[in-house]
């Protein structure tokens, strides 16, 4: 029989650093009754889904950090989707009136962004479905900075 040792390191933390609780818990349904993984999906869910899905769970989420995580760096994504849509369709008008060509390429160029956006979403909500964490470059370190 092998004396147990007391001073034996327990399995925390967790290996995802965005996870509460201990591992056997981290499946408990937050406050809009979503299990955390389902929660963090709904994060990244194109369009107004997502944006609003964010900011609901940026309120009322309060202890899961998974959560939290993907409520905040989805948020982020959202309103950074949206600005540089903006920014395109601005650019568009400016350049629709000097030529057309130019506003073909403008054209080309939202498209190119919704088609990347949707992408990238759809990557993202596959990673959060399954409890993983993907740090966006620029707004995974200012959703991390929220937490």
């Amino acid at each position: 029989m092998t004396p147990q040792n007391p001073y034996q390191q327990s399995p925390y933390p967790p290996s995802n650093p965005y996870q509460s609780g201990p591992p056997s818990g981290g499946n408990q349904p937050g406050p809009l009754g979503l299990p955390p993984n389902v929660a963090s999906l709904l994060a990244y869910a194109p369009c107004c889904i997502g944006l609003i899905m964010s900011i609901i769970l940026v309120i009322t989420e309060k202890t899961n950090r998974f959560v939290k995580f993907h409520a905040w760096q989805g948020l982020f994504f959202h309103l950074a989707l949206a600005a540089i849509g903006i920014l395109n369709s601005l650019l568009g008008i400016v350049l629709g009136n000097i030529s057309s060509l130019l506003s073909l390429v403008s054209t080309l160029f939202g498209l190119a962004i919704f088609l990347g956006g949707l992408g990238l979403s759809v990557f993202l909500m596959v990673k959060a479905y399954g409890n993983e964490t993907l740090k966006l470059p620029l707004l995974g370190d200012i959703a991390e900075k929220q937490l």
